[in-house]
């Protein structure tokens, strides 16, 4: 039994000082610049982070299995750091190579090591991805074969490994440089504020906010998630951090178990959405476009705004359907003394917000400074003090999930090599577009379906980063705006993860709530449709991004805003009063016709809205009867 356990005890201290060495080591990086070159700071990240992702995975209680993990977990540690060392040692020699051909022999096997690496490292976070790897690989070396426009001219294992490995469009691309740029320090950065306790500042405000209102478990929830969300960077982190308090909260105040975890679900996923941090993706957005990261946190504010106000009235009807009142009074935190314990616990979002939008400083110096304050202000106060011990779990935790986002990005690069260097993107986009025959709707459709299929089981940057490369120059080529593209396309990646048939998001939901899976995944989608209206408006209405004048961003906004509302309504049955079917449907043809704000086809459907709420304002209790009683429904309205 001792022996079984020894590797444990070993490498449980291990993987901590590889993390915290990693963290130092990225702070130096931060603020000196990388050591030597840009791939030596690539290749130091890629090694630390792979031998924390093969050697800290859970293993067999089996003893045979066990062995033979443990076996495995070494051998691709060991590929690892001896494929990344090759690379810190030799990197002025392979900077300077001229081609494919001025590889040795010893190049080609340490570069296979590396495309076999990041197989391995895809594979066990994602399976769908490592087959995109396994594909990629195989379309570059054998993709002369195929018949029609997938035919490329061919390439040798030579070039191959070359483009892959010694070049900046393979494994040192745009993937392993978001992760070690962007997503690393921000991960930190959300892991020092959930040390300091500003999760819980955030829900006790939330509670304290909303809890009284109609549905107010539901409500304080979607605040809390909200607010959580963008510093934790992962749905189903965030479902895990909030969604242990607010699901059974939730169905403790009446509602029933999958609609919770559907709420959950949705809140959990729309955090990304919200600025400053945006789950970091909006830092792969600037990286990918070209945009300053300071117009996408600008344009992102609206698109938040409506997306939880579609998530209001959804609640909002589901608590009147089911006469439901707010919580507790003894649930319900003091404001005052929310404000009092942690007021200071905002100063650390703040200061990040306004270093990188106010004073345009790199997002990794600004996080780290962010960091510090963070770390200063939460120890400055008994009450938001923190333990050197429960702070250094906090940090192993977050070095420990950037390294699994790092083993996923990282195989991001054999889908960027097979793209650029078989000259696929510009064919795919030539196909999406022969498809959809240059409609921008279909076009948008298309990509939609692309999303979820891409988007299985992954992280958001992942599911992003993809579409990025194969439906983002579709789009763009039938006329969509550039940053309303991205946007949209960041929408769907986040939205993926309740998506059926996979929604990875919708089961940990599901799991917490003690719910049927499938149906929490359907109520989920449902309440996310009024969303899908605002993201279909990227790319009609560049006001809604602030990309526009202010008169036409405020038109845009109460367009939208209506478009919102008149979808839930229609979802859920509830416009003023409960609706016939009839009543239903015309509001949710409404709200798609506001996808155009400012024309007729948009004031009709204005009109129609108005109409049917004023109309059921009077007539309240004429349309379809639900399963709540009707005192119940008259006091909840």
């Amino acid at each position: 039994m001792m022996v079984a356990t020894q590797p444990g005890r070993v490498l449980r201290p291990l993987l901590r000082a590889i993390g915290l060495g990693l963290f130092g080591y990225m702070i130096y990086a931060t603020l000196f610049g990388p050591y030597k070159t840009t791939v030596v700071h690539l290749a130091i990240f890629a090694a630390a982070t792979l031998s924390i992702t093969f050697l800290g995975r859970k293993r067999s209680d089996a003893p045979v299995l066990r062995a033979g993990q443990w076996a495995l977990d070494v051998v691709a540690t060991a590929a690892a750091v001896c494929g990344f060392v090759y690379i810190i040692i030799g990197y002025e020699r392979l900077l300077n190579l001229w081609g494919s051909s001025y590889l040795t022999q010893l190049d080609v096997v340490m570069g296979l090591v590396l495309v076999a690496v990041a197989l391995e490292a895809a594979r066990r976070q994602s399976i769908v991805l490592a087959i995109l790897g396994v594909a990629s690989c195989a379309y570059m070396l054998f993709g002369d074969r195929l018949p029609g426009v997938f035919s490329h001219a061919g390439m040798d294992v030579q070039r191959f490994t070359y483009v892959v490995t010694y070049t900046s469009e393979g494994i040192f691309g745009t993937g392993l440089k978001v992760a070690a740029t962007f997503l690393f320090m921000f991960m930190m950065f959300g892991a020092t504020l959930q040390a300091t306790k500003t999760g819980d500042f955030i829900m006790n405000l939330a509670n304290a906010g909303l809890g009284r209102q109609t549905g107010g478990a539901a409500k304080g929830a979607m605040a809390a998630s909200a607010g959580l969300g963008t510093m934790v960077g992962s749905s189903v982190g965030n479902v895990v951090a909030t969604g242990s308090f607010t699901i059974p909260l939730m169905i403790r105040t009446g509602f029933k178990r999958h609609v919770a975890a559907a709420v959950e679900t949705n809140t959990s996923e729309g955090a990304q959405l919200v600025p400053p941090i945006m789950g970091a993706s909006a830092f792969i957005m600037a990286q990918v476009t070209g945009i300053s990261y300071a117009t996408i946190a600008l344009a992102a504010i609206i698109p938040a705004f409506l997306y939880y106000l579609s998530l209001y009235w959804v609640i909002h009807i589901e608590a009147l359907k089911e006469g439901l009142r707010g919580l507790p009074e003894s649930e319900i935190p003091s404001m005052r003394e929310c404000f009092h314990d942690g007021w200071h616990l905002i100063l650390a979002p703040v200061l990040l917000f306004y270093l990188l939008i106010v004073e345009s400083y790199t997002a990794p110096y600004a996080s780290l400074i962010a960091l510090a304050v963070a770390l200063v202000v939460g120890a400055a106060r008994t009450v938001t003090r923190t333990s050197l011990a429960d702070l250094l779990r906090h940090l192993d935790d977050g070095v420990r999930q950037a390294a699994a986002i790092t083993a996923l990005i990282i195989s991001i690069g054999l889908l960027q090599a097979a793209i650029v260097s078989t000259g696929l993107g510009p064919r795919l986009t030539e196909i999406i577009l022969a498809v959809s025959d240059g409609s921008m709707l279909i076009t948008a459709l298309l990509a939609v379906v692309a999303a979820t299929l891409l988007g299985m089981g992954m992280p958001t940057p992942i599911a992003y980063l993809l579409l990025a490369m194969f439906a983002a120059p579709a789009l763009i080529t039938a006329g969509a705006p550039v940053l309303g593209t991205h946007l949209f396309l960041f929408y769907f990646a986040i939205k993926s993860g309740s998506t059926p048939p996979v929604a990875i998001v919708a089961v940990v939901a599901a799991g917490i709530a003690q719910a049927n899976w499938w149906k929490t995944t359907i109520v989920a989608f449902t309440h996310s449709l009024p969303g899908f209206i605002v993201a279909f408006m990227f790319l009609y209405s560049e006001a809604l991004l602030m990309q526009a004048d202010w008169l036409s961003t405020i038109l845009a906004l109460f367009t939208a805003s209506i478009g919102v509302f008149a979808m839930a309504a229609g979802i859920q049955g509830w416009c003023g009063g409960w609706l016939t079917w009839a009543e239903r449907i015309a509001l949710a043809v409404a709200a798609v016709a506001m996808l155009y704000p400012g024309q007729l086809i948009g004031l009709i459907g204005l009109a129609v809205v108005a109409a049917i709420y004023f109309y059921r304002q009077h007539n309240p209790h004429k349309g379809r009867i639900y399963n709540a009683t009707k005192t119940n429904r008259e006091k909840a309205q």
